[in-house]
């Protein structure tokens, strides 16, 4: 019995089963990185000291604005693979690859050459509040490189995300983890050997990028040879497709990084970048239970298209229903339990260079609770693709939350950043989250309409490639 589950769980092909397969392998690059994060903090930490790795945390923080660079397109891309592959129309794939791939080149490059002439003209040191100019140099060369990493692996992205479409998460968060393990080697020999923010920047940025487009590389050599695209691939009504869809996301990712990822902007602006250490590692914690849950999120992400391409409306009902409740409950323990712990584990983690105060602590619990359920929400929205109430509800949150922090941080300190995060997250999208919810689950046949069939693809699309043996 077990080995017809083990065999069932590692080459089912049905949509639970993909799910799984994800989640699990998830799970294990999470599980990780986790693991990772707890060795090479305090190691970082100490080499480079409270106020660069206050920097190093705030150039990380900004650096991720750069995932608007593509347009958005490779997030978009996911739901209309999903879909593609639900009606079995590996041509349409191939024109969404090729498309994709055509678009996230053009914007990328566009979007780095305005990071390098920001760069030059922004004064580092008044940003980050820091107390050396010579500081500020490396705070600016850390955002570069960061930024660099990721425009290098924007194509490689594109074919990541359309193989998460195809339901192959399990292969891609294999090659995620992959690129994990190697930047972690690579930053604790970059430590060891005494060298400084930039080089950590380039390994911790630049491994993740280098394992993508490995993994890319060797599906389209492979499996993958059947949807690799030419320039007749490339389609402008695909393209305006995907960039409608794609900017959707563009605006999700920038809104939530004006109300989530500006936290250690803000504490450096005010506070000081020694601050942002504080907040930071009490943050990266709290954090641990959300990015779990979103790694299960993710997973199900295009199996929702899937089933929604295929008119299984009862498996999303039951699905969404399910998940919800069950991600409440872990959520709430498992961040009751960090909130009880968290001194104790910040005095085995940092030693005492971490003391996080009781308020921040609560704060961060609530928060981690919150952001769980908003989560489930938003990825339930962009699997479906109801990106109107999630712009709205990112703008909203954006609106709250900036005010609020930037009133709280001067007189309550830190604490005033994650709970102005929190107050976005419930007033914005948890709250009217449930509120939209009963509409959203009984019109899931006029979303289905919606959806590109197969005959939508261009009539002169050229021919479909035949896919290799498996």
């Amino acid at each position: 019995m077990l080995a017809i589950f083990v065999d069932g769980f590692v080459r089912g092909g049905g949509r639970s089963a993909a799910v799984l397969r994800t989640a699990f392998v998830s799970m294990l690059a999470r599980g990780f990185s986790i693991v990772s994060s707890l060795v090479t903090v305090p190691i970082v930490l100490h080499h480079l000291g409270a106020e660069r790795y206050g920097v190093w945390m705030a150039a990380i923080a900004l650096a991720t604005w750069f995932m608007i660079a593509d347009g958005g397109i490779t997030k978009s891309l996911i739901a209309q693979v999903a879909q593609a592959h639900g009606a079995d129309d590996r041509t349409r794939i191939r024109i969404l690859v090729g498309s994709a791939i055509a678009m996230t080149v053009a914007f990328t490059l566009l979007f780095f050459v305005a990071v390098l002439i920001g760069v030059r003209l922004v004064d580092w040191t008044w940003v980050f509040n820091l107390s050396d100019p010579a500081l500020g140099r490396e705070a600016g060369s850390a955002v570069t490189i960061i930024c660099a990493c990721y425009a290098l692996a924007f194509p490689a992205t594109v074919v990541r995300e359309t193989r998460l479409g195809l339901l192959q998460g399990g292969a891609v968060n294999t090659w995620d983890l992959g690129g994990s393990m190697l930047g972690f080697a690579g930053l604790v020999t970059v430590v060891s050997l005494g060298y400084g923010l930039e080089l950590i920047a380039a390994v911790w940025s630049g491994a993740p990028a280098l394992a993508r487009t490995v993994g890319a590389l060797v599906f389209l050599w492979g499996e993958g040879r059947d949807i690799v695209p030419s320039w007749r691939d490339v389609r402008p009504a695909v393209c305006r497709s995907l960039l409608g869809g794609g900017s959707v996301f563009m605006i999700y990712t920038l809104a939530l990084a004006l109300s989530v990822q500006s936290d250690q902007i803000l504490i450096a602006r005010f506070l000081g970048a020694e601050a942002v250490a504080d907040y930071s590692v009490v943050q990266r914690l709290f954090n641990q239970p959300p990015v779990l849950v979103t790694l299960f999120l993710a997973a199900q992400w295009p199996a929702y298209g899937e089933a929604l391409g295929r008119g299984d409306f009862d498996w999303i009902r039951r699905h969404f229903r399910q998940t919800l409740i069950g991600f409440m409950i872990v959520g709430t323990i498992l961040c009751g339990l960090l909130g009880y712990f968290c001194q104790d584990i910040l005095r085995v983690w940092v030693g005492g260079a971490i003391v996080a105060s009781p308020t921040l602590v609560t704060a961060m619990a609530i928060y981690g609770v919150v952001a769980i359920i908003a989560s489930v929400f938003s990825f339930f929205f962009m699997s479906l693709q109801l990106y109107r109430p999630l712009i709205f509800a990112q703008v909203a949150m954006t609106a709250i939350n900036l005010p609020l922090t930037i009133f709280l941080l001067p007189r309550i300190g830190s604490p005033g950043a994650i709970i102005g995060t929190t107050a976005g997250y419930l007033f914005a999208l948890v709250l009217p989250g449930f509120v939209m919810l009963r509409h959203i689950l009984t019109d899931l046949p006029t979303l289905k309409a919606r959806v590109p069939a197969a005959s939508d693809a261009p009539a002169k699309a050229s021919p479909a490639r035949p896919r290799p043996a498996a």
